[in-house]
């Protein structure tokens, strides 16, 4: 079940830029700032104490740290696509930015089922950041010219990409044997992706109390999870 709906996600992310063409840009922004702030308040209040709590060592800052380095990594090639850049997209060098993204979009997959368990506050997480992700890639798409069938293609296979990485988080010997560290990893990437999203949302660093308001909610959301 929890694999549909990682692939639905997208999808309607998809149907919501698709049916509705004039959103405002600031509903989009309402919703990253949202999706940002409740990635980190999961990190912090659930990822890491679950890893500290098997493996207390400084492996697992250096880890932590690998995860932000191959962050930035991907950048190189996604532009920011991750993280709402609407200069991402461009008619020749389409599919360095979707290689990169599904590569992000695996790898975030692997803790929601790590050490065979669900973890539902993550799971929870990941479809928040999801969301507005799918709704801004259909869009760049859309803005870019891209047919209806080449952007159909390229989002579920990026669809596919986090599901997978469920799977096999779940069943596979060598992510449930290293579920910490890969964790530490993970949360390094989605650390500097979340900050990353506030940090950038708005570039007039003017106090907006709307958006304060949604950090604050998506907190004390995370922190009951």
């Amino acid at each position: 079940m929890i694999y549909i709906v990682l692939f639905t996600v997208v999808l309607l992310g998809a149907g919501i830029a698709y049916g509705i063409k004039d959103l405002k840009k600031q509903y989009i922004h309402f919703l990253l700032s949202f999706s940002g702030a409740y990635l980190l308040s999961i990190i912090v209040f659930h990822l890491l104490p679950d890893i500290y709590a098997e493996i207390n060592n400084k492996k697992v800052g250096a880890f932590i740290l690998f995860g932000i380095l191959f962050q930035l990594l991907l950048e190189v090639f996604s532009h920011g696509a991750e993280h709402g850049h609407e200069h991402a997209f461009h008619k020749k060098t389409p599919y360095l930015v979707f290689i990169s993204l599904a590569v992000h979009a695996f790898i975030e997959g692997l803790p929601i089922n790590a050490g065979s368990h669900l973890h539902t506050s993550y799971f929870m997480a990941i479809l928040v950041h999801k969301l507005p992700i799918s709704i801004i890639l259909t869009s760049l798409m859309i803005s870019a010219g891209y047919s209806f069938k080449k952007t159909l293609i390229l989002l579920l296979l990026f669809a596919s990409a986090t599901p997978l990485a469920a799977y096999l988080g779940k069943n596979m010997y060598f992510f449930i044997e290293y579920s910490a560290y890969i964790n530490a990893f993970v949360v390094g990437i989605l650390a500097h992706v979340g900050t990353t999203i506030l940090f950038e949302n708005d570039h007039s660093h003017k106090f907006k109390i709307r958006k304060f308001a949604v950090i604050i909610l998506a907190m004390f959301l995370a922190y009951l999870a």
